[in-house]
Formats: C-alpha cells, sequence, structure tokens
C-alpha cells in the first residue's frame, strides 16, 4: 500500500493558491510546493495540524492511499485534446522551452 501527503487536493478544493496556504500556514511556498510534488514523505504532527486549521480538514484527510500524481513530459509538437490542456502546455512551454511537463490529471 502506498500512501501520500494530498495537500494539493484539499489546497484547490479550499479554493487557496500555494501562497493563500503559506501565509495561512507560516511555511514557504517552496515547502508546499515540495510536499504537493511528493517530496517530502512525512509530516510533523505541529505541520499536519497546522494544514489541518489552515484548510478545515481532520489529519487524515491529509493522507491518501494510492499512486499520487504522476507527471508527464510532453515533446514539441504533440496536441492536446482540449483548450485547456493546450493552454496549459503553451504556458509551460515558455517557462521549459521546447518540452513541456503536464500533469497526467490534465492530460487524462
Amino acid at each position: 500500500m502506498i500512501v501520500f501527503i494530498a495537500l494539493k487536493k484539499l489546497r484547490e478544493a479550499a479554493g487557496l493558491s500555494q501562497n493563500d496556504l503559506a501565509r495561512k500556514t507560516g511555511y514557504s511556498p517552496q515547502f508546499i510546493q515540495k510536499i504537493e510534488q511528493n517530496k517530502v514523505k512525512s509530516l510533523t504532527l505541529d505541520a499536519a495540524a497546522r494544514f489541518c486549521e489552515a484548510l478545515n480538514c481532520k489529519p487524515g484527510d491529509l493522507l491518501e492511499e494510492g499512486s499520487p500524481p504522476k507527471r508527464l513530459t510532453i515533446e514539441k509538437g504533440v496536441t492536446l485534446n482540449s483548450q485547456a490542456e493546450t493552454e496549459t502546455l503553451a504556458n509551460r512551454r515558455k517557462i521549459l522551452g521546447e518540452s513541456a511537463e503536464v500533469d497526467l490529471l490534465f492530460a487524462a
């Protein structure tokens, strides 16, 4: 069984940006980004309590069973199906150059 921290899902459901959540918890946006990218494998109880208070959730809500969302690299010239997916790819290309990373959730 794989358990991961589902912070992004809760943050988006609350309608908060990473910066908003950072202001509410006192953590840096970079730390929040690392958690959301599954680069952080554990949280202290204090961190869980701060996130739960800011997101109005229970500590168990922070954990999710299954596989975390994966990332996919799409090379130049690949066409996506929807306008939103195309705009997402275009925005990321501006940042990354020739290729762009797109969340599989958006590409699915």
